[in-house]
């Protein structure tokens, strides 16, 4: 994109439905100087730079596109989180799902060719269709509905109507036609080795596994960015990123913040900055019920399952305390929380008595409860977590732990972060029986329904659980195209009871995020729920400068 020529004192005004918006800007008049140095653990790192799944699931892929690709609008600062216009000034919507989108003029891609209506255009008709972890419910079109109007004009009709609060294709990347135009209908496979974009920062090195090194586009619409230059740098442990922050190696985190005695040690240093904030990752379990034999099927075993789960003694030997119990995948703190769900209290005894009255007891002597179906087998189960994130090592090993007290055998399956995807996205592989989770809502949830969307109704991409409920579906529908925010809390309170009614999957805590940040040379980390750099904040990147 190109830089306006005209600064933006006071931000955009944007007409919608007859009502004008005042949305706030970054402020735009700082001169960029410097570098920001990023530390990531090294599971975390891109393997490749093709618009793949890690674009959605992975840590680092998450945010490194937001850096290099515009998009339409994101999330303004907190505790709002109001529209905020990126590459469009405004739309135009009657009926939340007729569409017109205006394309902010003067942007170009980094190889000087212009940004233009065709460009949305190419990737809101191709990307959901190749590749479905991006056909969310606004992210679907009705066939050739996507329309150009002119260079900075587009229309286009969604598959269903949504809800007024914010316009469709949410955190979407903004593809060049011009360079993708080959590659439509398998985008996954375009190997993107140049990546080009229109957004603030340019790629300039790239080496898989290791780094990357992005710098400022000087032709950027917006005065941001502020620094001239960004690094990702790569670290084999937590611990070996914690001490690169420490001797000055680094200046911040990539992502998830740093563990409560890592902050005993770096908030002794001067020249380190820790603050703790509202976590955005939500932490769960998930039951595989692929395999309608094992009696992780069985809504009795899984309600004993979670009342064997001490969430309080997990928070306080886990997190030292500094997580917070929850109960769905909706924040208390948002309008559509439900907080009458039913809720399953450490009960060990009552776990028990269930276990024992449906028939799961040890029949063979051996302290392990069997199975009451096919062969009868041990109830030991594979317990899939990911070793990048040592805290839900930790959790899965205290669960283990805890079922002892009900004779259930769990076998914690450690894996590699990119095992741990392969295996958890596809549970119809069974290479799994339960999961640890965890997952980051944001502060417009309507998409972490999808884990619970039949399969073979448009939830093959993430429901993880193999849940299959056609009641949830319609409701789930419903939910996300009703206009009446009324209408719509009252569908995301019965969304909220059928999952803990139902469990296929069972919330533990929110973690609280503790971040870590250097002062000594730079200023203007932006802080949301969940940290300085999470998927629904790219903009520390955009806004650190120097002091």
């Amino acid at each position: 994109m190109s830089m306006r020529k005209s600064k933006q004192l006071f931000g955009a005004i944007i007409i919608l439905l007859g009502i004008t918006v005042f949305v706030p800007q970054f402020t735009t008049d700082s001169k960029a100087a410097g570098e920001l140095r990023v530390g990531w653990n090294a599971d975390e790192m891109v393997r490749s730079l093709a618009c793949n799944d890690a674009w959605q699931y992975e840590d680092m892929g998450v945010l490194w596109w937001q850096i290099v690709y515009d998009q339409a609008w994101a999330f303004d600062n907190p505790p709002d989180y109001k529209y905020s216009p990126r590459a469009i000034t405004g739309y135009e919507t009657q009926d939340n799902q007729m569409f017109r989108f205006f394309v902010r003029e003067g942007m170009t891609w980094h190889d000087g060719k212009p940004v233009t209506a065709k460009d949305l255009a190419f990737t809101y008709e191709y990307l959901p269709v190749s590749n479905p972890i991006w056909a969310f419910y606004d992210a679907v079109t009705e066939k050739d509905s996507v329309t150009v109007i002119d260079d900075h004009t587009l229309q286009f009709k969604l598959a269903k109507p949504i809800a007024p609060k914010y316009p469709p294709f949410n955190w979407f990347p903004i593809l060049p036609e011009h360079l993708w135009r080959r590659h439509k209908f398998d985008i996954e496979k375009y190997s993107n080795k140049a990546a080009i974009g229109s957004g603030p920062f340019k790629l300039k090195e790239y080496q898989s596994g290791q780094y990357m090194i992005f710098e400022r586009f000087e032709d950027y619409w917006e005065k941001n960015p502020r620094v001239d230059k960004i690094v990702f740098k790569t670290y084999g442990s937590s611990d070996a990123r914690n001490m690169a922050l420490k001797k000055d190696e680094i200046d911040m985190m990539g992502y998830g913040g740093i563990s409560p005695l890592t902050k005993k040690f770096l908030e002794k240093d001067s020249n380190i900055s820790v603050v703790k904030t509202d976590g955005i990752a939500l932490n769960w379990i998930t039951f595989n019920l692929y395999d309608q034999e094992k009696a992780i099927s069985d809504l009795v075993f899984r309600k004993a399952f979670v009342h064997a789960i001490d969430k309080e003694r997990i928070i306080k030997m886990v997190y030292h305390g500094f997580a917070k119990t929850q109960d769905t995948f909706i924040y208390p703190e948002l309008y559509e929380y439900n907080p009458n769900v039913a809720k399953y209290d450490y009960n060990p005894e009552l776990a028990n008595k269930m276990l024992d009255e449906k028939g799961y007891v040890d029949t063979d002597g051996d302290g392990i409860r069997n199975e009451i179906t096919g062969k009868k087998n041990n109830m030991t189960y594979k317990f899939l977590v990911p070793s990048s994130t040592a805290e839900l090592v930790k959790m899965a090993q205290l669960i283990r732990e805890q079922m002892k007290a009900v004779n259930v055998d769990i076998r914690v399956l450690v894996t590699d972060l990119d095992t741990y995807y392969d295996t958890y996205y596809y549970p119809a592989g069974m290479g799994f029986d339960i999961a640890v989770s965890t997952e980051e809502p944001g502060p417009y949830a309507s998409w972490i329904w999808e884990f619970m969307r039949n399969p073979e109704a448009g939830g093959v991409a993430w429901n993880t659980a193999y849940y299959i409920n056609p009641d949830f579906d319609v409701i789930l529908d419903k939910y996300v195209s009703v206009t009446d925010l009324e209408e719509r809390k009252k569908l995301c309170f019965q969304l909220q009871e059928i999952m803990n009614r139902d469990l296929p999957h069972y919330v533990i805590c929110r973690p609280d995020t503790i971040e870590a940040v250097r002062n000594d040379k730079l200023d203007g980390f932006v802080s949301y729920m969940g940290g300085y750099s999470t998927w629904i904040n790219p903009f520390s990147y955009f806004n650190v400068h120097a002091k």
